[in-house]
């Protein structure tokens, strides 16, 4: 599989947002209980892009998938950290393209200066737990019972992974992108 990590473009934003939609109508993954309309979406991204890394995974021209990354918390002090999100299509799991993404997403937030990245798995997600914990990730809470969808409570795990750890960080520059 030859499969090339780039920035996200406006060209991919209906892509994006039907992967995204099939995980907010058919499960738990996310908590929204409806799919954003494509300007909501669209915005999202612009808005997230010109901050974060939002990168997309494709092979010979066809989407496999996408990873971004985004504020932890608006507190001036928690700017070395963000919250991680990855969406791969069904038929792309386990063939490498999400462990592709995330490698270059890491990479793209080690060099603005972010230190630590949180992962928020709605549970049970087995895969995805699986999953980040093969890219280094580690559990540190659960919250009980916080999200309630497809008439039922799930509880939602955090996973943190340290990118860098410097005694002084840098500040954290913009990645700068957003939708082009």
């Amino acid at each position: 599989m030859s499969i090339s990590i780039r920035p996200v473009k406006i060209s991919d934003v209906d892509f994006c947002l039907s992967l995204y939609s099939k995980h907010v109508v058919g499960s738990a993954v996310s908590f929204e209980l409806e799919a954003p309309s494509t300007e909501e979406f669209s915005n999202r991204i612009d808005s997230i892009s010109k901050r974060f890394p939002y990168l997309v995974a494709e092979e010979n021209g066809v989407l496999l998938g996408y990873a971004y990354a985004s504020a932890y918390r608006d507190r001036l002090a928690y700017q070395w950290n963000v919250e991680v999100s990855i969406y791969v299509e069904d038929e792309n799991k386990k063939s490498g393209v999400a462990t592709k993404l995330y490698t270059e997403l890491f990479s793209e937030l080690k060099r603005i200066h972010i230190c630590k990245a949180m992962a928020v798995i709605a549970l049970p997600n087995e895969a995805s737990v699986g999953f980040h914990h093969k890219m280094g990730f580690e559990k540190f809470a659960t919250y009980e019972n916080v999200g309630f969808k497809l008439n039922q409570w799930h509880n939602v795990l955090w996973m943190e992974k340290t990118i860098q750890f410097p005694e002084t960080p840098t500040t954290p520059l913009y990645w700068n992108y957003g939708l082009r």
